[in-house]
């Protein structure tokens, strides 16, 4: 989840100065429409994202800015539309020309004043914002600065606070404030995250660790770094590993992910012990690791049929992954796995019902077959899906018998010595005697081989 694509102001097309009826009116109005499938756009959209608005984010946002600690969040890392600078600045930036918005903000923050501090915040929003549209360097190297500056700023905090508080209808108590104060470099810090992710490129986390000092040189060297080799060498090892080539996956490379998977776990518990394991570093470390458990999980499932061992290193992966970008990926296919899972077990225990069944009928148990499916259907405990199937089985059997009459086991023998026996008369067996039929014995279908002889298989003729 992004910070500014997903923030709960930007899904609903506001700034944080609106009360919470606006929150809710815009709300209902968003939903209302997407019903028909008429997604609303607005001025604040920027145009930088596609597909950010739908049901389940409105109903996110609407959550998000109904509860004190969650609202400061998206209030903070959204605009501010407080006077005709701010007025000014949005208006050039809805028309699509950025950078001279950019400048507007520029110039009215270079003030020694509390109001310049909070158009630095907003400038601080849009260079981080710009810099999902392009790759500049410039605005990254800024709006880290910029970050930085208001972070350590005690006189941006003290104003912060107080339009905060003027705005927040929620009553949020000082505490909240506080609390969000304390945490919000490891919020900043997701926003390089993502955008590192977003572009495939570590810079964005580079600059960002150099400008705000999360990590000091002698921990980086000598505790980070040896982990980091530790982690990234169980991770190639894995990535070396071709489980799907012969075919099956044997004990000596299941022992070996074991192996393997292990160090990796060993070493970020390290990282949870020493407060570091939410750093952005730590992050892209461990969705490194996230990513290459989830490619063995899917050449496990796909190659192999291993659905079942693909699950376990699916929530591995989920449970180490670094971002929640990342994390949603891993999410879906532990789902995806899982409901596989479950239909391979069901389809396990339909298979033990429906076999012996079968094979009933097969042999001629025409009725122990239906009667065992009576047992089912009129049981409550049964399975709806089975239940359907047999239902459908039953129907067949039965249509089966009044077409062609009910199975039989063994066929009646037909011999005869010295014209005395049985034989088969159309569809009917006969005893006779002296080769004359004397009287029927029963009707049965017959398969004829063409040669005088006959299938020993017989179906006996519904009456």
């Amino acid at each position: 989840m992004s910070l500014l694509k997903d923030n709960s102001y930007h899904i609903l097309g506001l700034d944080t100065s609106v009360n919470q009826k606006e929150v809710s009116k815009r709300s209902k109005e968003i939903l209302t429409r997407l019903k028909i499938d008429n997604v609303p756009e607005y001025d604040l959209d920027l145009n930088l994202f596609k597909d950010f608005r739908n049901e389940h984010s409105v109903k996110d946002a609407i959550s998000n800015l109904s509860t004190p600690k969650k609202q400061i969040k998206e209030y903070f890392f959204w605009f501010q539309i407080a006077d005709t600078v701010d007025e000014q600045a949005v208006g050039i930036f809805r028309t699509g020309n950025f950078d001279d918005a950019v400048r507007v903000w520029e110039h009215h923050s270079s003030a020694d004043s509390a109001k310049a501090l909070l158009y630095k915040k907003n400038l601080a929003i849009l260079y981080s914002l710009l810099l999902y549209k392009e790759e500049n360097q410039e605005y990254l190297k800024k709006s880290v600065a910029l970050w930085g500056e208001l972070v350590n700023s005690p006189k941006f905090w003290s104003s912060f606070s107080k339009v905060y508080k003027l705005h927040d209808e929620l009553g949020a108590e000082q505490d909240v404030i506080d609390y969000f104060k304390k945490h919000v470099s490891g919020y900043i810090s997701d926003i390089y995250t993502d955008l590192s992710n977003f572009h495939k490129d570590k810079s964005y986390i580079t600059i960002f660790t150099k400008n705000f000092g999360l990590k000091g040189e002698k921990i980086e060297i000598d505790v980070l770094n040896p982990i980091y080799r530790v982690i990234n060498e169980a991770v190639e090892n894995l990535e070396k590993m071709k489980v799907s080539d012969d075919g099956v996956l044997d004990k000596k490379e299941s022992e070996e992910i074991k192996r393997l998977i292990g160090t990796i776990q060993t070493e970020l518990n390290k990282l949870i012990d020493l407060g570091l394991y939410e750093e952005s570093k730590i992050k892209v470390v461990r969705d490194r690791a996230a990513a290459t458990l989830r490619r063995l999980s899917i050449e496990l499932n796909n190659n192999l049929n291993e659905t079942g061992i693909a699950l376990g290193l699916a929530k591995i992966a989920e449970k180490i992954s670094g971002t929640e970008s990342f994390k949603s990926k891993v999410q879906q296919d532990t789902k995806t796995l899982q409901d596989n899972l479950d239909y391979k077990d069901k389809e396990g225990k339909h298979k033990t019902v429906l076999d012996p069944i079968i094979a009933d009928f097969h042999a001629g148990r025409t009725e122990k077959a239906i009667q065992t499916i009576n047992g089912y259907i009129y049981n409550d405990d049964t399975d709806k899906e089975l239940k359907e199937t047999l239902i459908e089985i039953k129907k067949v059997i039965e249509e089966r018998i009044v077409k062609n009459g009910k199975p039989v086991a063994k066929a009646p023998t037909m011999q005869s010595i010295n014209g005395f026996g049985t034989t088969i008369y159309g569809d009917t067996v006969y005893a006779i005697a002296l080769f004359i039929p004397i009287f029927a014995i029963g009707r049965y279908k017959v398969t004829s081989h063409g040669d005088s002889s006959y299938c020993p298989r017989y179906t006996h003729l519904a009456d």
